[in-house]
């Protein structure tokens, strides 16, 4: 497989583009799997779907409370790990007011036949509440 395919990025970024609306019914179903391996402060942990989305649901909540906060996905790459496994970066800006942050983060997707990538594990290097006032 070519590393450096470019449908291989295009899936990662229609994926990335669709994990900003998880809260959709039935989009967490096809994206996340049940368990999900989460990094957090302790570590990463298995993680069930349900717990997940309420954390995600919290943090928009939290983002959403300032009215001149914007997320905008900046880019989206993937490498393969073999025939079925992805080990993918998305960027992000996030915008409050005047001021932008960068905002980083890795997933291990598993190749689901024609209907896509699903996230197994969520691997994030930055927290967009640390930029909230």
């Amino acid at each position: 497989m070519n590393t450096t395919d470019h449908s291989l990025d295009t899936l990662v970024a229609s994926f990335a583009a669709d994990f900003l609306r998880l809260a959709e019914p039935g989009l967490a179903d096809r994206l996340l799997a049940d368990p999900l391996l989460v990094l957090g402060p302790q570590g990463t942990a298995p993680v069930p779907r349900e717990a997940f989305l309420a954390a995600v649901g919290a943090r928009a909540s939290r983002v959403g409370e300032a009215t001149d906060a914007e997320t905008t996905l900046v880019g989206a790459s993937g490498q393969a790990l073999g025939e079925r496994m992805v080990i993918a970066t998305l960027r992000w800006e996030f915008r409050l007011g005047t001021t932008t942050a960068p905002l980083v983060s890795d997933v291990l997707l598993q190749r689901e036949g024609t209907d896509g990538l699903r996230c197994v594990a969520y691997l994030p290097r930055t927290n967009v509440l640390d930029h909230l006032p």
